[in-house]
């Protein structure tokens, strides 16, 4: 008997046929199912949170400054999470990691209804922060060790769909009851405690028989995030980049656009429609990009949809007041938010099982020191050429991104021919 719960003879049958047919087997989808439901919970809860805190602090008059600080301490949190945490995750594993930190947010999220100090609130979005990045580094390197090169991509894509639709989710909770009282603190601490339920129930195949199955050798102890950026930048400079350019996009986006089109002349039912449906167009290409992805070089794939974000950038930027541009902006959105789920993919094709945990936690670094530089970074940009610098700023982002990618395939393309 295996230690997942599976027979040795049936684990071994399952994963022939999972190599012979190129589809995940069935205690696969299984374990892969529960730990997205438990994820589902968790960032559904969390969509909540922030806008609850930012609505709560509004109300109470703290200062724009104030309300800042606080929200910067989740990142901050996030990050040395990202530098932290694997240790803990390989120390423990995969299932009790999840479990301690899903707790210790739980208790975090009930917190902020005992008092209303800005320092008090900002430790607690320092923790949230910490945990929120070691809940998405046990699911990322949980699902990159049980997911095989064939489907990887698509494994990804469903995990970035269910991000999306549960923050989504979350906003619309706001107004089930009265957003200043402790109700909806409690509903979110709910959501985080249940987050345990369909993930401590799952089986333990998708981490410890992935490395089983994929590398013989016996596993390396998976240090800090910094660990797995060097890692990458040995073994996956292009999905080290991808990451990077990930952060910067994504979080320009979040912020500053809505700035982008208040200063641009549109209304703000305008910037709310446009803003309520990215969400939707950055369901749409999720799964068709994965789908390609997994059947082609991932590099080509990563070149292609920069050189088409580059391109769109630079059409929105040169005629950026003709109305019929509208589907290029949705493009545009829509294409952002494929580079994380393609630079996660391809850098996990290239590294050995024993070091998933460490790139995950390097791979989220460096998503979130993206995410922080790049809202500063595009604010000056637009500070100094208007509005329309927040698409100067994603041309160079994704013209970077593009060459990278370049360089990469021709450096692959010289390694086959010398060969």
């Amino acid at each position: 008997m295996s230690t997942d719960g599976l027979p040795c003879g049936t684990r071994a049958n399952a994963r022939a046929s999972d190599v012979r047919t190129g589809a995940p087997a069935p205690g696969v989808v299984s374990a892969i199912s529960s730990l997205l439901l438990g994820f589902a919970l968790l960032v559904m809860g969390n969509g909540l949170l922030g806008t609850l805190i930012a609505l709560r602090m509004v109300h109470a008059n703290f200062p724009s400054m104030t309300v800042g600080c606080v929200q910067a301490a989740y990142y901050a949190g996030f990050m040395l999470g990202a530098w932290r945490g694997g240790s803990l995750i390989a120390r423990i594993g995969h299932h009790r990691a999840f479990a301690i930190f899903a707790a210790v947010a739980t208790c975090t999220a009930l917190g902020y209804a005992v008092s209303t100090q800005p320092l008090i609130w900002g430790c607690l979005r320092f923790m949230t922060g910490f945990c929120l990045v070691g809940i998405f580094t046990v699911m990322e390197s949980w699902l990159n060790g049980v997911a095989r090169n064939a489907w990887r991509a698509r494994v990804f894509s469903v995990y970035l769909i269910t991000t999306y639709l549960c923050v989504g989710a979350g906003q619309f909770l706001v107004s089930m009851t009265d957003p200043y009282g402790f109700e909806l603190f409690s509903l979110v601490g709910c959501l985080f405690a249940a987050s345990l339920v369909p993930v401590t129930l799952a089986r333990s195949l998708a981490a410890e028989a992935s490395a089983h199955a994929h590398d013989s050798t016996p596993q390396a102890r998976p240090g800090l995030g910094l660990d797995g950026v060097r890692s990458l930048c040995r073994l996956a400079p292009l999905g080290l980049c991808g990451c990077v350019a990930a952060g910067l996009l994504s979080s320009v986006f979040y912020s500053l656009y809505p700035v982008y089109m208040r200063n641009a002349g549109y209304p703000v039912p305008a910037v709310s429609h446009f803003m309520g449906t990215a969400l939707i167009a950055a369901l749409l290409p999720q799964w068709p990009v994965a789908w390609l992805s997994d059947r082609v070089d991932r590099r080509w794939v990563i070149l292609a949809v920069s050189l088409l974000l580059t391109l769109s950038s630079a059409t929105l930027l040169l005629f950026h007041g003709d109305g019929a541009l509208q589907p290029v902006a949705y493009l545009y959105v829509s294409l952002i938010f494929t580079v994380y789920g393609l630079s996660i993919a391809h850098a996990n094709d290239r590294v050995p099982s024993t070091h998933r945990v460490a790139v995950s936690a390097g791979l989220l670094l460096t998503f979130a020191l993206g995410g922080s530089a790049g809202p500063i970074i595009a604010s000056l940009v637009m500070k100094w050429v208007g509005p329309l610098g927040i698409y100067l700023f994603t041309m160079t982002v994704t013209a970077v991104l593009a060459i990278q990618a370049l360089l990469s395939v021709s450096a692959r393309r010289g390694m086959t021919r010398a060969a």
